[in-house]
């Protein structure tokens, strides 16, 4: 099952390779690792997407609250959360297509930022599966490159 894990963390060098050197020594490997600044420029917001049973994820959270500049942690699995992704893709965009292929991600719901003589760009927030579905409907247009955030997350509650 895949969990997602956020943890608030000191802003120090070497915290998030510490962080990720756990995960690799326990043998998991991480989905997703995104990390950023919050509204205080002394801490870290980190959210990790890891797969592993709960047991598993729970002696991984135990092992993060263990170490030093990990302010906390917790699965976010656990409560009301909200998780997101970005994702930017660019397909093939020839002129004779061009409006069918715009028309497709209005339905879709994606926000052009970029038309080349040959190719679009297109922006999409969602969740994973509305991001995987995009990836599906674009892919008889010709897709020529997809680049992902990886997943952020805030708890609802």
């Amino acid at each position: 099952m895949k969990h997602t894990i956020v943890a608030r963390v000191d802003n120090k060098p070497g915290v998030v390779s510490r962080i990720s050197g756990l995960f690799t020594r326990r043998g998991y490997n991480i989905e997703s690792l995104v990390t950023s600044v919050t509204g205080d420029p002394g801490v870290y917001h980190l959210t990790i997407l890891v797969i592993g049973s709960e047991q598993e994820v729970e002696l991984l959270i135990n092992q993060l609250g263990r170490i030093m500049e990990v302010i906390d942690v917790h699965n976010v699995n656990e409560f009301a959360h909200v998780v997101r992704e970005l994702m930017l893709i660019k397909v093939s965009c020839p002129v004779d297509k061009r409006s069918e292929i715009l028309s497709l991600a209005d339905i879709l719901k994606c926000r052009v930022v970029g038309i080349g003589t040959d190719s679009a760009v297109f922006e999409i927030t969602g969740d994973e599966s509305k991001l995987d579905t995009i990836i599906r409907s674009f892919e008889p247009m010709g897709i020529m490159e997809i680049v992902r955030s990886g997943a952020i997350a805030i708890a609802r509650d």
